[in-house]
C-alpha cells in the first residue's frame, strides 16, 4: 500500500509527499529571501511564495473539479472536501505560474529569482520523495472471504477491474464514503466492487446497511482482517483498484471522493 505510518497516525503517502513539498518550498523561499539585505525584499519573497502555493492548490483543485463537473454538479460543496483527494497538477502549475506573472507585472521581478530557485530545488526533492515512497507492486491475493450468509467467496480471478474497499462500521470516514461507493458500484456493473469488512459480524454489518438503506451487493466479511494484512493496509478506509489481470494500479488510504475513485478506475481500464 502507499501509506506511511508515523506513530499512531496513518497518512496517504502521496498526500504526505505533497505536504512535505509545500513546506520545503516555503522554507526554501524564506531562507532565500532572508539572505537579501533589504527586509522589504525578504517579506515580498515570502508573501509571493505563499500566494504561489495558494494559487497552485486552488488551481489544481479547480482544474480537477471542472474536469469532473458532472460528478460535482449533484453536490457542489464536495468540491471543498480537499482531504478526499482530487487535484490536477497541470492546472496547479498554470495557476502558480500566473501568480508569479502577476508578481512580475507588479514590479516584483526581483522576487522571481529566489522563487524560481526554490521551485527548482523543491521539484527535484519532490521527485526524490516520490521515488522513495512504497511502490504499488501487488496483486489481488488468492484468498476466500465470506458473504453475509456465510458462504465462501474467492477474491482473485475476477477477470475484470476490481475495486477493493477495506472498511468497518465503527470507522466514520468509511461510513461517510459508503453511500458513494455503493452508488458507483450500481452505476458500473461491468466492474467488480468488493466491500471487505474488517473483523465484524454479519449481524452488525446487516444492521448498519439496513439503518443507512444501503444494498448488500458486494459486501463481504474478512473476520480476522487477513486481507488488510495481505494488502499491507495501515488504516481504514483503504481503497485499492486492480486491473483486469489482478495487478494493483492505484490505492488511497483515507476517505475518497467519487471523482477521485473514477479517475483511479479509468487508469485501471487504460492499463487493462
Amino acid at each position: 500500500m502507499n501509506a506511511v505510518s508515523i506513530g499512531p497516525f496513518v497518512f496517504d503517502a502521496s498526500r504526505l509527499a505533497a505536504v512535505a513539498t509545500i513546506l520545503l518550498f516555503l522554507t526554501a523561499t524564506t531562507i532565500a529571501g532572508r539572505r537579501k539585505r533589504n527586509p522589504d525584499h525578504s517579506g515580498a519573497v515570502e508573501a509571493w511564495a505563499g500566494w504561489a502555493v495558494l494559487a497552485w492548490i486552488l488551481g489544481a483543485r479547480l482544474g480537477f473539479v471542472l474536469t469532473h463537473a458532472s460528478d460535482f454538479a449533484a453536490a457542489p460543496l464536495d468540491a471543498l472536501k480537499l482531504w478526499q483527494g482530487g487535484f490536477s497538477a497541470r492546472a496547479g502549475w498554470i495557476a502558480a505560474g500566473a501568480a508569479l506573472l502577476v508578481a512580475m507585472l507588479k514590479g516584483r521581478g526581483a522576487v522571481l529569482r529566489p522563487l524560481l530557485i526554490a521551485a527548482a530545488l523543491t521539484a527535484a526533492t519532490h521527485q526524490a520523495i516520490i521515488a522513495a515512497l512504497p511502490r504499488l507492486q501487488m496483486r489481488l491475493p488468492v484468498m476466500e472471504l465470506l458473504a453475509l450468509d456465510g458462504s465462501p467467496v474467492q477474491l482473485a480471478g475476477q477477470g475484470q477491474v476490481t475495486v477493493v474497499n477495506l472498511w468497518a462500521t465503527w470507522c466514520p470516514p468509511c461510513r461517510r464514503e459508503m453511500p458513494m461507493m455503493t452508488r458507483l458500484a450500481a452505476e458500473m456493473p461491468e466492474m467488480s466492487f468488493v466491500f471487505a469488512n474488517q473483523g465484524e459480524s454479519a449481524d452488525r454489518i446487516l444492521a448498519f446497511l439496513a439503518a443507512e438503506s444501503l444494498p448488500q451487493a458486494g459486501m463481504l466479511r474478512d473476520p480476522r482482517a487477513h486481507l488488510m494484512s495481505r494488502l499491507r493496509a495501515l488504516g481504514l478506509p483503504s481503497t485499492l483498484v486492480f486491473d483486469a489481470t489482478g495487478a494493483l494500479v492505484a490505492a488511497q488510504t483515507g476517505e475518497i471522493s467519487g471523482p477521485a475513485l473514477r479517475t483511479m478506475i479509468d487508469t485501471a481500464k487504460d492499463q487493462g
